[in-house]
C-alpha cells in the first residue's frame, strides 16, 4: 500500500501569489515540502490533485510522484507540464535533505530504477540533486522509451 502525501493546485497557487514559489522555475517535491504546502513526513511521495485547479492560470512545470487526470488537464490548458517520477527511499532522502549526505561525507545516490509493476505509472526516473529546470516533454521520448 502507498502513502502519497496530498497536495492540490490552489494551495500550490496560493503560494505562487504568496511569493513562496517562483512559478518560472520547476516545482519539484522538495520546493512543496520546503515552502510548507505539504507536511514533513513524505512516506511514498506527493499525489496533485485537482482540487483549486481554477486558480492556475500561468503555465507551471511540476514534477511529482502520482496525478491526477484533473490536475494533468489542467496544468497542460494554462501551457505547463507534470512528470510523474520515481524515487525510491534513498532517493527520497537525497532529494529531501541533501545535505544529510554532505555532512556524512558521502556522495548522492544514483536515482533507482522503478520496479516493473510501476513502470507504466511513471513518466521518468527522478534525478538527484533537485533539478531546477524541467526536461522537454516530447512524444518521440515516450515512444522510444516503450520500445
Amino acid at each position: 500500500m502507498s502513502l502519497w502525501q496530498p497536495v492540490g493546485l490552489g494551495k500550490i497557487a496560493t503560494l505562487i501569489n504568496a511569493g513562496k514559489i517562483d512559478s518560472s522555475e520547476l516545482i519539484t517535491m522538495k520546493t512543496l515540502k520546503d515552502t510548507g504546502a505539504i507536511g514533513k513526513q513524505i512516506k511514498d511521495g506527493v499525489r496533485l490533485m485537482g482540487r483549486g485547479a481554477e486558480q492556475i492560470q500561468w503555465p507551471i512545470h511540476l514534477e511529482v510522484s502520482r496525478v491526477t487526470v484533473r490536475a494533468k488537464e489542467a496544468v497542460e490548458a494554462a501551457g505547463g507540464s507534470v512528470r510523474r517520477v520515481y524515487y525510491n527511499k534513498l532517493g527520497f532522502r537525497a532529494l529531501l535533505k541533501p545535505e544529510w549526505f554532505e555532512k556524512k561525507g558521502r556522495l548522492l545516490p544514483k536515482a533507482a530504477r522503478p520496479p516493473p509493476k510501476q513502470k507504466d505509472k511513471v513518466d521518468s526516473i527522478g534525478r538527484l540533486p533537485a533539478p531546477t529546470k524541467p526536461i522537454p516533454f516530447s512524444t518521440e521520448d515516450k515512444e522510444v522509451a516503450s520500445t
